[in-house]
């Protein structure tokens, strides 16, 4: 029965809740809200198809175009436990399993525009070394609590901080943290003089600590 779910894609929690003792209204319910959620990918994967043919007629290799540029960043994070990691990051930060390799020793995860974070198992010696990111987002203080809710472990609770963000620490059960958080009003209105995203405009806090009167 487990297996079959996952062969779904249905999240860990909802499988719990399926195979805990749940009715046969709620069975219904569980299936219908991961229907729903597929739906959901459906309609992303059309329009990533429709963004390949509008980039097919255009000719995406004109002139206009940087072939030197950077196009996407794809975290890659050892974890020494790969069924803690998968658990942690679906049932606590909210996270797809996209695809998992047969040998189980890779699997890609999504979470909005974060289209792919790879969590490979560690084979060295000791624990696997630490990773960190910062990751704009919308709104850090409802993120924040969603996430305490869901038992992430928060390292440090959303606060303003001096280098001119908003955000809070999260940390995953290999040690690996992500910063989640976006610019203060401050940050807005110089990004609103520039006609800039405010998420694009961050400070420094080694320019500002150069900044500090000195004694």
């Amino acid at each position: 029965m487990i297996a079959l779910l996952r062969s779904m894609d249905m999240p860990l929690r909802e499988i719990r809740r399926m195979i805990s003792g749940a009715g046969e209204a709620e069975r219904r319910r569980i299936f219908q809200d991961h229907r729903a959620r597929l739906e959901g990918r459906v309609e992303e994967v059309r329009g990533l198809l429709d963004a390949v043919d509008a980039m097919t007629e255009e000719n995406p290799m004109s002139a206009e175009t940087c072939v030197s540029s950077w196009l996407h960043v794809m975290p890659r994070l050892p974890v020494a436990d790969m069924e803690r990691s998968l658990a942690y990051y679906q049932e606590a930060l909210g996270f797809r399993l996209d695809w998992r390799m047969p040998s189980g020793q890779v699997a890609m995860m999504a979470n909005g525009q974060i289209e792919m974070l790879m969590l490979m198992q560690w084979a060295g010696g000791g624990a696997p070394p630490t990773q960190s990111a910062y990751v704009y987002v919308e709104d850090p203080d409802a993120l924040c609590a969603e996430y305490q809710q869901a038992g992430a472990d928060i390292v440090e609770s959303v606060a303003t901080r001096s280098y001119g963000m908003r955000d809070f620490i999260v940390r995953d059960p290999d040690g690996h943290t992500f910063t989640l958080g976006r610019g203060t009003d401050k940050l807005r209105d110089v990004a609103d003089q520039y006609g800039v995203p405010a998420d694009a405009i961050s400070v420094d806090p080694n320019w500002l600590e150069q900044r500090k009167p000195r004694p």
